[in-house]
């Protein structure tokens, strides 16, 4: 594996697990959301595990959606 390419997908997967951290009750306590007071009691954060996956996946997902496509194009402009 090129390097170029290891480290693509190492900041790809530390992006993820920053995010999936953000999810935790913890940071998503401290998390400052200025909501009207109508919508603050219906609108809060619900931490859990099931979703931090999918957030997880979906990013690694989307990493690996935009770089198949920049090799698609990369290697249809050299022709």
């Amino acid at each position: 594996m090129p390097i170029r390419s290891f480290i693509y997908w190492f900041a790809c997967s530390i992006a993820a697990f920053i995010a999936v951290g953000a999810t935790e009750s913890g940071m998503a306590a401290m998390l400052d959301l200025s909501l009207p007071q109508a919508g603050a009691s219906t609108v809060l954060p619900v931490p859990e595990p099931s979703r931090a996956f999918l957030l997880f996946a979906g990013i690694m997902a989307m990493a690996f959606t935009y770089r198949s496509a920049w090799l698609s194009w990369k290697r249809g402009a050299q022709h």
